[in-house]
C-alpha cells in the first residue's frame, strides 16, 4: 500500500493574542507569537529546503499582514499557501454572510499576494459552521482540512462540497497537542512517533501538523531534532512519500 505523509504548518504567530488582547498588551507572555516572525516560520523554511521538502502553509490574512516577506518566502520557495481564515475566527458562532464574506475577503488576500487562488481550507479554531464547505465549494476550494473525525481522506459530496475532499488530521500528530500540555520534549517526541507508526499502516495516510510559534511548536531549535525523527522515520521505516495537500488532492485519495 502506497503511504504519504502531508506536512502542513498553521501560521499562528501573534493572531491568537491579537484576537482577543489589545495590541498594547502583546509583550511578555503574550509574545510567543512574534517568535513565528523572528525565528519560527524561516528556521521550518531552513528545514525543509535543506530536506528538498514542500510543506502546505495555512495562512491566515491577518498573519500575511504581519508578515508578508515570509509569506513570499514560502510562495518562492514552492510551498503550497493554503488558507487559514482572516484572524482566528470561530465560524461557529459566524452568521451565514458574515462568514461568507470573512472566507471571500481572505481567499481575495491570499489570491493577490500569492498570485493563484488557494484550493485548500483549514479553520483557524478548528471549527465550521454548516454553511462552510459550501460557500468554499463557491469560491473553487478542491479540499478542507479541519476534521478529526476519520483516519484518511473522504469524500465531502455529502456535506455540500461535490468534488472536494476532506483531509483529516491526527491532534496526536500535531506538536500543539503535545507542548500545549507542557510535556517534556521526549514525552512528546514518544507520543507523535505513536501516532505516525500506528496511522501510516493502518490508513497509509498521515497528517503532520505544525507550528512556528515559541510555545507550542517545533520550531525551537533544541525541539528540531525531534522533527528530523520523525521525517527520517516516515521515509525509512514506513517508505512513505512527503506531498502537499493540493498533490495528495490532485493524486486521488490514496488506496
Amino acid at each position: 500500500m502506497s503511504r504519504v505523509l502531508a506536512i502542513t504548518v498553521n501560521v499562528h504567530g501573534q493572531g491568537p493574542e491579537a484576537a482577543v488582547e489589545p495590541p498594547s498588551a502583546l509583550f511578555g507572555r503574550f509574545a510567543h507569537g512574534k517568535y513565528a516572525y523572528h525565528r519560527g516560520i524561516a528556521r521550518l523554511l531552513d528545514v525543509f529546503k535543506a530536506l528538498e521538502v514542500k510543506a502546505t502553509f495555512f495562512w491566515p490574512s491577518y498573519e500575511l499582514a504581519q508578515a508578508p516577506a515570509l509569506f513570499d518566502r514560502c510562495v518562492l520557495e514552492g510551498h503550497e499557501i493554503a488558507a487559514h481564515g482572516r484572524a482566528f475566527e470561530d465560524h461557529m458562532s459566524l452568521a451565514p454572510a458574515e462568514e461568507a464574506a470573512l472566507l471571500e475577503e481572505s481567499h481575495a488576500a491570499l489570491t493577490a499576494h500569492a498570485g493563484r487562488a488557494p484550493i485548500g481550507f483549514r479553520a483557524p479554531t478548528g471549527t465550521l459552521s454548516a454553511a462552510t464547505i459550501p460557500t468554499l465549494h463557491r469560491l473553487g476550494y478542491r479540499y478542507e482540512a479541519s476534521a478529526v473525525d476519520d483516519d484518511a481522506p473522504y469524500d465531502l459530496g455529502p456535506d455540500g462540497g461535490p468534488g472536494m475532499v476532506a483531509l483529516p488530521f491526527s491532534e496526536g500528530l500535531c506538536d500543539a497537542t503535545h507542548f500545549r500540555r507542557r510535556l517534556t520534549q521526549s514525552r512528546a517526541e514518544a507520543f507523535l512517533l505513536e501516532e505516525l507508526d500506528a496511522l501510516l499502516p493502518a490508513a497509509g495516510y498521515a497528517c503532520l501538523t505544525l507550528h512556528p510559534r515559541a510555545d507550542i511548536g517545533l520550531a525551537r531549535e533544541a525541539r528540531l531534532p525531534v522533527l528530523l525523527r520523525l521525517l527520517e522515520r516516515a521515509r525509512e521505516v514506513h517508505g512513505a512519500r512527503f506531498v502537499t495537500c493540493a498533490e495528495l488532492t490532485a493524486q486521488g485519495i490514496p488506496a
